[in-house]
């Protein structure tokens, strides 16, 4: 099978795609920088030639790229809290959405995956988050852009359109291209601090979540469209929980603070007011506080029942991320402690 793919030399993107190259499929790549992306497949063992440059957000000269495949996959997205480029991002997300999952569309192509976000989904008044939930909502730009996406590609399903949707949670792991946002906090939990507070966290190993796409791609939706949805969220930890499994894995001291939930959503709140008249770039907004302090436990049952995927447990996932943050330079090996 031949694969359009969008974001494979992200986190989620290039995971996903070693995965589909490992299974013998061919894929064409949409990339920023040619060179860099076959350096990076070339690590793998795989001589990348099929790549195209256009620009994400330009409809036709997707559609003319996007010729000749057999299916899509979407991953690509700018992804900033900073206020500085709010209006780019949300752009940029939203004309790329309408240029990728639409000129697909408009090809004719049967098998087609986006990569939405459960953060899509997220809603504190709800005690379980499933694929029927209701779309949330969202006030920053990125986060915003991820909820009309998810719109317009739903309008699309609802048309009939053959688009599988999946939803993951924070996406860990090891081989991290770019640095993500959740690996970079997670730095920040092994070399600062982690705040012990309501709700929790819950975390997808990449790993999974590229065996989740590789399956989706491999078993095109048959049924009503608009059940094509597979929330790919991984294990729930309540902070002392997650605070517990990254001192067993570092075999460590994490310093820790315990801080009520209502107390970061003030500072949050605070934040929004600041930002409004100088916009710095921490991620720290009345949003993100309320996500971080009030998230509600989203359910993978549909996507384990339906591929028979097991996640991998936390212990797996954080020791490995823990030592290549180590061995890749991004952390010193004396906080990665026994996983390194």
């Amino acid at each position: 099978m031949k694969i359009f793919v969008t974001g494979a030399t992200g986190f989620v993107g290039s995971h996903t795609a070693l995965a589909l190259l490992d299974a013998g499929h061919e894929l064409r790549l949409l990339v920023r920088n040619e060179v860099a992306a076959k350096a990076y497949f070339q690590k793998y063992g795989y001589q990348i030639d099929d790549l195209v440059t256009v620009n994400m957000a330009d409809k036709q000269a997707v559609k003319n790229a996007m010729t000749g495949c057999d299916a899509v996959f979407h991953a690509a997205a700018m992804v900033s809290l900073d206020p500085k480029k709010a209006d780019e991002i949300y752009k940029n997300n939203v004309e790329s959405i309408d240029a990728v999952i639409g000129s697909a569309c408009d090809l004719g192509i049967e098998n087609i995956v986006y990569v939405s976000s459960v953060g899509a989904l997220f809603n504190p008044d709800v005690k379980v988050i499933d694929e029927y939930s209701g779309l949330g909502t969202s006030t920053e730009a990125y986060s915003r852009s991820k909820r009309d996406c998810e719109e317009y590609v739903r309008k699309l399903q609802k048309e009939g359109k053959p688009i599988q949707i999946s939803y993951p949670s924070g996406v860990f792991g090891p081989d991290d291209p770019k640095l993500s946002e959740c690996n970079h906090a997670l730095i920040t939990f092994f070399t600062q601090i982690l705040p012990i507070t309501s709700s929790g966290i819950q975390c997808v190993d990449v790993r999974d979540l590229a065996k989740a796409h590789k399956y989706l791609l491999e078993n095109p939706y048959s049924g009503e469209y608009q059940q094509a949805r597979f929330i790919v969220a991984g294990n729930f930890y309540s902070w002392p929980e997650f605070h517990a499994l990254l001192e067993g894995i570092t075999g460590k001291k994490i310093f820790s603070l315990k801080i009520p939930g209502s107390v970061f959503r003030f500072i949050g709140s605070i934040m929004d007011v600041v930002k409004k008249i100088y916009p710095v770039d921490i991620p720290i907004t009345s949003e993100s506080m309320a996500i971080i302090t009030q998230w509600r436990v989203a359910s993978s049952s549909k996507i384990e029942k339906e591929a028979g995927l097991q996640f991998c447990s936390g212990e797996k996932t954080f020791s490995d991320t823990a030592k290549w943050l180590a061995d890749a330079g991004h952390m010193k090996k004396k906080y990665a402690g026994k996983a390194a």
